[in-house]
C-alpha cells in the first residue's frame, strides 16, 4: 500500500465518518418525540401570543368559546355518568 493510497483511504473514511455523524443526527432530531412536542408546544404559545396581539377581541371570542365546549362536554360526561349510577 502507497502513501497515496493510504492518505486516500483515510480521507474516505473520514467523508464516510462524516456523512454517519449527519445521518445520525439527522436521526436523532427526527426520534426525538419529547423534543418536537417541546418545540411544537413553544411554537404554538408564540401562535397564540401573536394572535392575542393582532386581535384580542377575537382571541377572547374564541377563548370564550373553547371554554363553554369543554364545560358542554363535561357537563355531557357527568350528566350521562349520573345516569347510569342512578
Amino acid at each position: 500500500m502507497t502513501a497515496h493510497e493510504r492518505q486516500r483511504g483515510v480521507a474516505e473514511a473520514a467523508a464516510a465518518r462524516a456523512e454517519l455523524y449527519d445521518t445520525l443526527s439527522q436521526l436523532k432530531d427526527r426520534l426525538n418525540y419529547a423534543q418536537r412536542i417541546d418545540d411544537a408546544v413553544a411554537d404554538a404559545k408564540v401562535r397564540i401570543g401573536e394572535q392575542k396581539r393582532r386581535n384580542p377581541l377575537g382571541f377572547a371570542v374564541g377563548v370564550a368559546g373553547v371554554a363553554a365546549t369543554a364545560g358542554l362536554v363535561v357537563w355531557g360526561a357527568a350528566s350521562a355518568i349520573a345516569k347510569r349510577l342512578r
